[in-house]
């Protein structure tokens, strides 16, 4: 029954498979329950729909409570808390393993025992067949035991090892949502990334092993005291041997602990590296920063392979020098015994030597769980250092009975929480009073210079509409962000007294439909809805995207322009029906026209009796509204009615311009009109599949030949791997000789005295421990440096690809392949080439040993054969299947937790935390299901392989038995010695066969990567056509127009128009279907894409700033002088309140979004470029800062070509040329004076500015 193939497998459904949780205890012992999932497996692909629900009691959302409430009481009382609170919660089936490991290990050093009996039985010519068969019994039946207890052991270890792994996983997301601004900085997204990933993996691969650590010592003891047994005294001689080299492993533990540190140093570096150049790719794009980014991660990469050799280094000797510790030790042993005794049994000798090899297990595997349990203990440690960061302060009452829906008292905010321990109450006293005296806001060297925002006083009445207005970097954001919770409070009070929600400046789109990312968690309300969707001016984009609003997003919303996210952004806030909304700017990045609708419809209408604080550079609403606060570095200027200022308040007055008898229109144009439909990115990604986001691709089947040629050749050569092959035969075939060796030595064979034994024994093995250490080092340095090559392509063909694919691939896929697959590559796919390669080196030699003592074994290779294949095919067809979707779920995981730390502002604003956190769980729970089914598959394969090679042991006894001493007993020891090893040899084949292939998927994949990514094509037709994908609509239709050089030239249009896909064909980011680009007379299909884009810049609507300093966002090469730089910082009003010293944390969080534009102004600056491209570059900054960069860009670039895409029309109102896009098409292209002059839509667009004809002449 164990191996008997189903007549009817091609019948079986998944209501067949029997899940985990409802089987009996004969079906969990054997690990029976499993089979009718293997059957399915065997007749045809399994699908995700076969594997549900395994064993819901393993539910992530449980164990993550536990170990949370353990952990928070444990921080208090004793040291290593995370530790303790996993072991709380996972005690039973961690310590039943253990229980189980020493079981079998007992088992394990009994068996040369019995082969000690055994041998004495057939040494005795007294003795009878029954008796000798009786040892050979007991020897097959400690070896079933032994079984047993091994893959209950293994199965037991996987589990609590997945357990914790998606506990940690669950729980270092559910943190990251909870973290405070301040530790954003030590814990940047790319590092949050790599505890997600490598750190939880390490621990989980560690704790498969961890009961190892006491559990072999015990055996090795009970082993040293049979040993003593067998060889009294002299055996002292071998353990001393043993202490000596146990002592310099430990000692070589520092060394190990060191190097992984460095390491671990490095692949931080790298996926922070990584991490910032693909969340920003389209802005490498733009500045074919694609070289910078490769000799950035390049070099990082370098430093740790250079580390990755001193560890593998110094692990190939620890390695070969604890297997051959074992040898040398029974050889001293036995010298020892023989120069005192002057005679050893063939009982004594291979029953001790049987035993040494015993030990050789112990002092192989202790180092591997040393290495990986101190990779785990540095791991668990970063994990808990991160647990215990500091979360973001609750900064705010809540009173629903207050009279006011704000109130600041003497507030004092700052980005960074550790200000609050380093600035005193009389520091902000003294300074405070130096504020009501000058102008400054902070001094150098000044202690509230980290402030944000300070003494601010603020009462706000329901219902009020209030504008918040400043110049750049002034704390408008700030304000909100404060009200919003996720600011530092240094002193005072915030009292709220409405519900709140919130629009940030940066709109957070996540992956998912329209509808969803509207809806953000709540219920949907049809009415209230259609409502919202209509007052944000979506209503038009729903109508003319095939799928309304159930189009899907890809991920930062990619597919959608600067305007569609922000409205989308603006729907979400206002369809969370709170009282208070706080409105970050959301009108920067729409037209006039959507902007007006807007205001009219959402702000004045459907929030009419909520309370909004609307920041907003826009003169004309603010006059619209009750109030405005000018705010100005750092805190509240004024705080006046914008319809009556103050008589003597200059700011206000100059904010305020007089009222024009122009009133704007009822924003029908928003719907109607020349500059009204939408086509806009979103709609071409939106069509059969209704998505932009590719599905991971996962194969079918077992892995192509070509995947392991490509492995070979990127080693260095195909024939690396079999020449170490060879060398490792010639190390087993002299091991095997070792043992000959010794039982002519026994029965002195040749006739020589003790001393020409003693140094044959002694060189050969020698022989063997120098091959072996060869072996190991060169195996260890091939897979590096095929791991290495395989990262540096598939890094080249990323980094190079256009713009298509990293639409089409989520930032958390292309992250989990740089980081978990990569550790994989580095650390598992060698290590199981080499294992594979090792274990059939002592199969082949094992069974040509004792083919050659008895011919008639020969006979049943074929049937050990058979069986052994038959019974992996069901194994190793499921197992790749389960492979690949847990290595797709992995993905899938790490993607989506990568994607929300990036929104985390936006998620705690909102409060929906909890549906998040829910979302990843059910992703963790179902990558964690395919890893348990895949260990359960594994130790259903390793019984029933065990059970045929404990058959075999009786097979080979009794076939001893029956020879009638024809074989010398010397022999008999010899072969059984090896029999007994050969028990673990077949199943540790068949798993590392199947360990090669599912390890190999990695390859797979990094080579997919590396090798399918497309290329771009353009095609030399006259009139551009665009389409971002091949079955997707076109995004531009037929434009064609001509810039002469030096020309400044305005593009404008309704949002999503397809304004910033005339960019994306300047700059190559995708394929033209038609059409042609010429710079100069030349195809810019014909320059290299590198050389074109350097060439051009340009500062995007979404400024994008690297962790480093000012200098380094400036001229990350490095080729520009200092002077230069300044001069650049002075043109845009920065230098010297910035610096280039100056720190830049991740993504430019310590800069404001004004700030962030000024600063991608002084880059392009810097470059000057021949062609300069301006999206929406000044939108967030106000007016007069608008003016002052527009002056800038007119005299730095006078003789330069710019084109500028705005929705102000006062920025591009002097340019040469306006262009006016319509649905992709260029409807318009003029001067402003004509236009103004002869189109009544961009006539009007003026008026709704107060734009007049004399403004434009």
């Amino acid at each position: 029954m164990l191996f008997r193939r189903s007549t009817t497998g091609q019948g079986l459904n998944p209501a067949q498979i029997i899940h985990e949780d409802r089987v009996g205890l004969l079906s969990r012992l054997t690990f029976q329950w499993i089979f009718p999932l293997l059957s399915i497996g065997y007749f045809r692909p399994l699908t995700r729909d076969d594997t549900r629900n395994q064993n819901p009691t393993r539910a992530v959302a449980v164990h993550q409570r536990i170990v949370f409430e353990s952990f928070q009481d444990l921080s208090y009382q004793r040291a290593f808390p995370l530790l303790w609170a996993l072991h709380g919660a996972f005690r039973f089936e961690f310590w039943l393993a253990g229980i189980a490991m020493l079981f079998a290990n007992l088992l394990q050093v009994m068996a040369p025992l019995l082969l000690r009996y055994f041998l004495v039985s057939l040494s005795d010519e007294s003795s009878s067949h029954g008796s000798s068969l009786k040892f050979v019994a007991l020897l097959f039946t400690t070896q079933m035991g032994m079984s047993f207890a091994l893959v209950h052991y293994h199965y037991l270890g996987g589990v609590v090892g997945g357990q914790v792994k998606a506990v940690l996983t669950a729980m270092v997301f559910e943190k990251s949502l909870r973290l405070s601004n301040n530790e954003s900085t030590t814990w940047p997204d790319g590092k949050i990334s790599n505890l997600l990933t490598v750190d939880s993996q390490r621990i989980e691969s560690a704790l498969l092993y961890a009961n190892m650590i006491w559990s072999e010592p015990v055996a090795v003891v009970v082993a040293l005291a049979i040993l003593f047994y067998n060889l009294t005294w002299s055996a002292l001689s071998g353990l001393l041997l043993l202490g000596v080299g146990a002592k310099g492993l430990e000692f070589s533990m520092g060394w190990l602990v060191s190097r992984r540190m460095a390491i671990n140093a490095a692949v931080d570096h790298r996926i922070l590296s990584l991490f910032e150049g693909l969340r920003n790719m389209k802005f490498v794009k733009f500045h074919a920063w694609e070289p910078y980014f490769l000799r950035r991660i390049s070099d990082v990469r370098a430093a740790e392979v250079q580390q990755q050799h001193k560890l593998l280094s110094l692990q190939s000797t620890i390695m070969s020098l604890s297997t051959s510790l074992p040898s040398y030790a029974a050889m001293l042993s036995f010298i020892v015994f023989m120069t005192v005794h002057g005679r050893l049994t063939a009982a004594e000798a291979f029953s001790s030597l049987a035993l040494f090899n015993c030990l050789r297990k112990p002092l192989n595997i202790l180092p591997i769980v040393l290495n990986q349990l101190i990779d785990a203990w540095v791991s668990i440690q970063r994990i808990e250092s991160f647990l215990k960061a500091d979360d973001q302060q609750k900064t705010i009452e809540w009173d629903m009975n207050a009279v006011d829906v704000i109130k600041i008292t003497n507030g004092y905010f700052s980005w960074n929480h550790a200000a609050e321990h380093n600035i005193s109450s009389s520091a902000i006293d003294e300074e405070t009073s130096l504020l009501s005296a000058h102008e400054e806001f902070s001094m150098p060297g000044s202690r509230i210079s980290s402030l944000a925002l300070s003494n601010v006083d603020l009462q706000v009445t329901p219902g009020e509409l209030i504008a918040v207005a400043g110049p750049v970097g002034a704390g408008k954001s700030a304000l909100l962000l404060a009200l919003a919770g996720q600011m530092s409070q240094i002193r005072g009070h915030i009292v709220l007294g409405a519900t709140r929600s919130f629009c940030s400046q940066v709109p957070w789109i996540e992956s998912g439909t329209v509808q969803e990312n509207i809806l953000f968690g709540k219920p949907l309300l049809q009415p209230w809805y259609d409502e919202v969707v209509e007052a944000c001016a979506l209503k038009q984009d729903l109508k003319t995207w095939e799928h309304g609003d159930a189009t899907y997003i890809g991920e930062q919303g990619i597919t959608l322009s600067g305007g569609q996210k922000q409205r989308i952004s603006l729907a979400r806030t206002i369809y969370a029906d709170a009282d208070l909304l706080l409105l970050d700017d959301p009108l920067s990045a729409v037209d006039a026209d959507v902007s007006q609708h807007i205001f009219n419809k959402a702000i004045l209408g459907l929030l009419r009796r909520k309370t909004c604080l609307l920041v907003t550079h826009q003169r004309h609403i603010i006059t619209q509204c009750d109030r405005v606060l000018w705010l100005e570095k750092g805190h509240i200027k004024a705080s006046e009615n914008p319809s009556n200022p103050s008589s003597g308040d200059e700011l206000l007055s100059h904010l305020i311009p007089a009222q024009k008898n122009y009133q704007p229109n009822d924003s029908k144009n928003a719907e109607h009109g020349a500059l009204t439909t939408e086509d806009d990115k979103a709609v071409h990604s939106d069509q059969d599949q209704n998505t932009v986001i590719d599905s991971e691709t996962q194969k079918a089947g077992r892995v192509h030949g070509s995947v392991y040629k490509t492995y070979l050749s990127a080693s260095g050569s195909i024939f690396h791997w079999p020449i170490l092959f060879s060398i490792l035969i010639v190390s087993q075939i002299a091991g095997i000789f070792t043992g000959v060796w010794l039982s002519w030595w026994v029965d002195n064979t040749l006739g020589w005295d003790n001393r020409a034994y003693i140094v044959g024994y002694i060189l050969l093995g020698v022989v063997q421990s120098v091959l072996a250490w060869v072996y190991l080092s060169q195996a260890s340095f091939t897979g590096l440096r095929a791991s290495d090559n395989l990262f540096k392509t598939a890094l080249s063909s990323v980094l190079y690809a256009p713009m298509s694919f990293h639409t089409a691939n989520p930032v958390g896929r292309l992250m989990n392949l740089f980081s978990s697959d990569v550790n994989q590559l580095d650390n598992g796919v060698s290590g199981s080439v080499q294992a594979f390669f090792v274990l059939v080196g002592i199969a082949f030699s094992t069974f040509l040993l004792i083919s050659v003592q008895f011919p008639l074994f020969v006979l049943s290779l074929p049937v050990i054969a058979s069986v052994v294949s038959y019974t992996s095919a069901y194994y190793r067809a499921s197992r790749q299947e389960l492979k690949r979707f847990e290595t797709v779920s992995r993905s899938t995981v790490a993607g989506n937790a990568v994607e929300c730390i990036a929104g985390r502002q936006t998620i705690r604003s909102f409060g929906v935390q909890h549906i998040f956190q829910s979302r990843l769980s059910i992703a963790i729970d179902e990558a964690s299901n395919f890893s348990y089914l895949m260990i359960a598959s594994q130790q259903w394969l390793n019984l029933r392989l065990d059970t045929l090679g404990n058959v075999l042991i009786l097979f080979v006894g009794a076939l001893m038995v029956m020879s009638d001493n024809s074989i010398p007993a010397s022999m008999s020891g010899l072969l059984m010695t090896y029999a007994l090893a050969v028990v673990q040899i077949i199943p540790g084949i068949v798993s590392q066969t199947a360990e090669i292939e599912n390890s190999f998927i990695t390859v797979e994949r990094m080579i997919q990567y590396g090798n399918e990514i497309p290329t771009e094509m353009n095609h030399n037709m006259k009139e551009v056509s665009l389409r971002y994908k091949s079955d997707h609509p076109r995004a531009l239709k037929d434009v064609s127009f001509t810039i002469s050089s030096g020309e400044k030239i305005g593009i404008i249009g309704r949002t999503g128009a397809g304004k910033s896909s005339i960019v994306s064909v300047l700059f190559r980011l995708f394929p033209l279907e038609h059409g042609s680009v010429l710079i100069d007379n030349v195809n810019i299909a014909d320059l290299d894409i590198h050389s074109l884009r350097s060439k051009l810049a340009i500062i995007p609507q979404d400024p994008t700033l690297f962790q480093g300093t000012v200098r380094t966002n400036l001229d990350p090469s490095g080729e520009y002088a200092d002077d230069d730089l300044c001069h650049a910082l002075r043109k845009t009003n920065l230098y010297p309140q910035v610096h280039l010293d100056r720190d830049v944390q991740p993504d430019g969080k310590n800069f404001s979004l004004g700030e962030r534009q000024l600063l991608a102004l002084a880059r392009v600056l810097v470059r000057d470029p021949r062609i300069l491209v301006c999206d929406e570059a000044t939108s967030a900054v106000d007016q007069d800062t608008d003016r002052a960069v527009q002056q800038t860009l007119l005299e730095a670039f006078q003789h330069r070509t710019v084109i500028c895409i705005a929705h102000r029309l006062q920025t591009i109102i002097r340019y040469d040329r306006i262009c006016i896009v319509d649905q992709g098409r260029v409807v318009d292209f003029q001067s402003p004076l004509a236009l103004f002059d002869s189109n009544a839509e961009f006539r009007q667009m003026c008026e709704l500015n107060y734009i007049t004809r004399k403004d434009v002449v």
